[in-house]
């Protein structure tokens, strides 16, 4: 029966494919199978304006959430969302793999903003990441904020930083020596979408030297050649 469904389709362009026990691709849902601890500590990393944290407490409801966000206006609003929860705390850094201030660049749409200063990509995304100004931003390391809040383990380090993973993750060298770190999921690029910035292969090389692999990468989005642009990866 499914092969005479498939084939009448097929006549008029649709194809269907029945697999058993298939996971919803988008990569918070794949956490929330993943995760087992019953109120597991998540870092949100780059949180923005806070819709991330209704993400997490949607999926894990006993969730403690540190969220860190560096820019100004969108931490205000950070602020708000984690008021209306008692398990999260928020940092008004940027997560990084120093301690200093920084120059922090301000583009179009705020989503796009960056420790990075944008390129141009011949994608969609030029239109956002145009550059409206530039302010400083004090760095704290992962290291450090384990360390002087006294948290014992991350089981979801996430991280949507626009570039600057590679550097969230080298502040978090001791902790993932010591396996502090359970599941990662990071906002990978497959092209630079800005100056310098670290791509996949080089946060999975960094990663696989603590013994962590891809579990599987997803929400890829891309360029109208067909082109990757980046996509979420999550590393165990």
């Amino acid at each position: 029966m499914k092969q005479k469904i498939k084939s009448f389709l097929l006549r008029f362009g649709i194809q269907l494919n029945f697999t058993k026990n298939l996971w919803y691709k988008d990569s918070y849902f794949i956490i929330n199978k993943l995760v087992k601890t019953k109120n597991p500590v998540i870092f949100d990393v780059g949180a923005a304006d806070g819709s991330t944290i209704h993400d997490f407490k949607k999926l894990i409801p006993a969730s403690v959430i540190y969220s860190f966000e560096p820019y100004p206006t969108a931490y205000k609003n950070l602020e708000n969302v984690a008021n209306t929860y008692s398990d999260v705390l928020t940092f008004n850094v940027a997560l990084s793999d120093n301690e200093l201030p920084t120059v922090f660049y301000v583009n179009k749409s705020k989503a796009t903003n960056s420790l990075f200063k944008a390129v141009t990509t011949d994608s969609f995304i030029d239109l956002h990441t145009v550059s409206e100004s530039q302010i400083e931003v004090q760095q704290k390391t992962i290291d450090t904020i384990l360390f002087e809040n006294k948290i014992e383990v991350i089981d979801v380090l996430k991280i949507d930083v626009q570039g600057g993973e590679l550097k969230v993750l080298k502040g978090a060298e001791l902790a993932l020596s010591k396996g502090k770190i359970k599941y990662i999921l990071a906002e990978i690029w497959f092209l630079e979408g800005y100056e310098n910035q670290p791509l996949y292969h080089d946060i999975a090389s960094y990663l696989s030297g603590f013994g962590f692999k891809p579990f599987g990468i997803y929400n890829i989005h891309y360029r109208t050649d067909g082109h990757f642009l980046w996509g979420d990866a999550i590393f165990y």
